[in-house]
């Protein structure tokens, strides 16, 4: 039986495994710089059953900006994502057109990916859980970035 706590933590190494296998100019946040109003927020608990939103099973959500893209390297770092996560063998797969294009990844531990563009044309990366018991206990929040320090990709909050 899986806690809140265990499954954060191991989206959050999901997210860290996909940054470093990325270049270092890349990085996960949930503010944008460019994008100064479109704030994501630190995940959301979703209950399983909406009959009973407070108890149960339930999942978490989050979404990230991938910062060091832009509009125009949009489509190579896409490509580059959902490569590492085919390299991994995870299953994936792709839709849409070039502007409303998604890649998706599914972990063999039930994690799931997901990878769009913005309408402006930048990146977000999006990670779920699997089903934990919503009154478990909570753990830390999710990190406010994911970035490369000294060669190595790191969380803060």
């Amino acid at each position: 039986m899986r806690t809140q706590a265990e499954a954060r933590t191991q989206l959050l190494r999901h997210f860290t495994e996909t940054l470093r296998a990325l270049p270092p100019e890349l990085s996960l946040a949930l503010r944008h710089p460019d994008l100064p109003h479109a704030g994501l927020h630190r995940g959301v608990v979703l209950s399983e059953d909406l009959n009973h939103p407070d108890g149960g099973w339930a999942t978490l959500d989050i979404r990230y900006w991938v910062l060091g893209t832009t509009p125009d390297t949009r489509d190579l770092y896409f490509d580059l994502v959902t490569g590492v996560w085919r390299e991994w063998g995870w299953a994936t797969r792709d839709g849409g057109a070039a502007r409303t294009r998604t890649g998706w990844a599914a972990t063999p531990d039930g994690y799931g990916l997901a990878l769009t563009p913005s309408v402006n044309g930048y990146l977000s990366m999006a990670g779920s859980t699997p089903l934990f018991l919503r009154d478990s206990v909570v753990g830390e929040p999710m990190p406010t970035r994911i970035a490369w320090r000294d060669g190595e990709a790191v969380s803060s909050s």
